[in-house]
C-alpha cells in the first residue's frame, strides 16, 4: 500500500473517506486488510480492551497526530475487524473529537446505531462510524459485482457473502438489502422475537413488524431450525410480514429462514411485486 492520510485530506464524510480509499488503493485485496490500512493511516498499534461493558477503543491526542486502537478480547473475528474500522472511522472523520468529559470507548449499543441523523451528537457519531465501517469492510462495487452474477435472492448466498468479506453475516445481510436490485428484506430474530430488520427501500414495500415485536403467527419463522440449518423457500400471506396486506403492488412473498446459534435466525422475505397499471384478472381455468 502506498495511501498515506495526507491523501485523504478534504474527504469528511464516512463514504467520501471510502471512495477516496478505494481510488488510491484499487487493487486491495477481499477480505478488506483492515490492519494493515489502520497501519498505513497513522494507527499506531492494535492492542486488547481490558475494560468490561465496551466493544473498542480509540486513544489518539487532540490533533489526531497518531492513534491507537484497543478491542475487546473476546471478540469473534469478524466482530473484531468491524469494531477496528469503528474506531478507524473516529480517527479519520475530522468532526470526531471528543468534548471535554467523554470517553472515547465505544459499547455494543454504539456499535449498532445506523441512523446518521441522530439529533444526539455522539450517537450521530458513533452512526457515521459505523457507516464507514461498512462501507470499507463490504464495499459497494465489489458486492454488487458479486450480486450481479444471482439470479433469485437466497439466504446462502449472504452466508457466501459474509464468508467471502470475513464480516458477520447480520452485516452482509444490511448491505444485501441495501444493493440488491430484488424486493429483499430481511430480519434477524431471537427467541421468536424481531431484533432488526433491513429492507431494500427502493422495491420492497414497508414492514408492518417492528423491533421488539413476536414473530408473526403462521410464519416460517415460528419453526426452530438448527444452527447452519437452511429451509426451502416458502409462499406465505403477504399481510403476515407487509404494511397494508390489501396492497395490490405485492403479488406474492416467499419466506426462507436460516438458523443460527443462541436462539437466532435470519429470515429472508422476498416480493414478487405487480405492475401498478396491470389489473388483477381471475384466473383462466
Amino acid at each position: 500500500m502506498t495511501i498515506t492520510r495526507l491523501d485523504l485530506d478534504g474527504h469528511g464524510s464516512p463514504a467520501a473517506l471510502v471512495i477516496r480509499i478505494l481510488q488510491l488503493e484499487p487493487t486491495l485485496p477481499v477480505p478488506i486488510p483492515v490492519e494493515q490500512l489502520c497501519r498505513e493511516l497513522d494507527i499506531t498499534s492494535i492492542g486488547e480492551l481490558e475494560t468490561e461493558g465496551f466493544e473498542a477503543a480509540l486513544i489518539t491526542d487532540e490533533c489526531k497526530s497518531t492513534g491507537a486502537i484497543l478491542v475487546a478480547r473476546q471478540s469473534s473475528r469478524q466482530r473484531r475487524r468491524f469494531s477496528i474500522a469503528h474506531e478507524l472511522g473516529h480517527f479519520l472523520i475530522r468532526s470526531h473529537l471528543p468534548r471535554s468529559g467523554e470517553q472515547s470507548m465505544c459499547s455494543a449499543e454504539h456499535l449498532g446505531v445506523n441512523d446518521v441523523k441522530e439529533e444526539d451528537r455522539r450517537r450521530r457519531m458513533e452512526a457515521e462510524a459505523n457507516r464507514f465501517a461498512a462501507l470499507l469492510l463490504i464495499p459497494p462495487p465489489l458486492v454488487r459485482a458479486e450480486l450481479k452474477a444471482i439470479r433469485r435472492p437466497d439466504i446462502s448466498h449472504v452466508v457466501r457473502l459474509a464468508r467471502l468479506f470475513d464480516v458477520s453475516k447480520d452485516a452482509m445481510a444490511r448491505a444485501y438489502c441495501e444493493y440488491c436490485r430484488e424486493a429483499v428484506a430481511i430480519a434477524l430474530i431471537r427467541n421468536g422475537r424481531v431484533l432488526r430488520t433491513y429492507r431494500n427501500a427502493a422495491n420492497f414495500p414497508p414492514l408492518e413488524v417492528w423491533r421488539g415485536q413476536p414473530v408473526p403467527s403462521g410464519s416460517l419463522a415460528q419453526t426452530q431450525f438448527q444452527p447452519g440449518e437452511l429451509s426451502s423457500v416458502e409462499e406465505c400471506e403477504p399481510g403476515l410480514w407487509v404494511r397494508e396486506p390489501g396492497d395490490r403492488t405485492v403479488a406474492a412473498l416467499t419466506e426462507q429462514v436460516l438458523g443460527q446459534r443462541e436462539g437466532f435466525s435470519l429470515v429472508m422475505l422476498v416480493a414478487e411485486l405487480r405492475d401498478e397499471e396491470e389489473p388483477e384478472t381471475s384466473p383462466h381455468w
